[in-house]
């Protein structure tokens, strides 16, 4: 089955991580379309470390008032896995193998803005490691996780993508 479009993915062809997420900070880019709907934004990049934020909304909340551990988890893993990008050259994305999350305090709407910050700890040929944190304006850590990504050819992934049908052609075959 063919992955849908991504104008992201496309980038990722021909600009290296650092240089794809310096543009998506001077908004030049915009933030993937899940990250658009978290509310998270890239403000930071460095070889080895990048910096997100995002301001804590009902939305992002479970039904006893404190941050989804989905929410969260996927603070963490955009961290992970953008912090390996910039490491990473023109042609190749990462995907994530593994995520192992500790929820160290509870995220609530009091928590305002969120500071999530990844580091590279190893950025090998086809698999790479990293962790994260989640980390409140007073300098507490909320939450950690480190991550293991499997490394993806854009190239292969397009030509794959253009092989197979899409979601939907699938569906109308049906």
């Amino acid at each position: 089955m063919a992955l849908d479009p991504s104008p992201q993915r496309d980038l990722r062809g021909t600009l290296s991580g650092m240089e794809y997420l310096q543009r998506m900070i001077d908004g030049e880019i915009s933030e993937s379309p899940f990250n658009e709907h978290l509310g998270i934004r890239v403000t930071h990049a460095e070889p080895g470390t990048v910096m997100l934020e995002c301001t804590v909304r009902p939305e992002h909340l479970n039904k006893i008032g404190s941050g989804h551990g989905g929410f969260v988890s996927s603070l963490l893993d955009n961290a992970c896995g953008l912090a390996v990008d910039t490491l990473t050259d023109a042609g190749k994305v990462w995907t994530t193998m593994d995520l192992h999350v500790r929820f160290l305090k509870a995220v609530t709407l009091e928590a305002g803005t969120l500071r999530i910050v990844g580091h590279a700890d190893h950025v090998g040929g086809h698999t790479s490691v990293s962790h994260a944190e989640v980390i409140r304006a007073d300098g507490a850590v909320l939450a950690s996780a480190t991550s293991s990504l499997y490394a993806l050819d854009v190239a292969r992934l397009a030509a794959v993508s253009a092989a197979a049908p899409s979601v939907a052609e699938a569906g109308d075959a049906a």
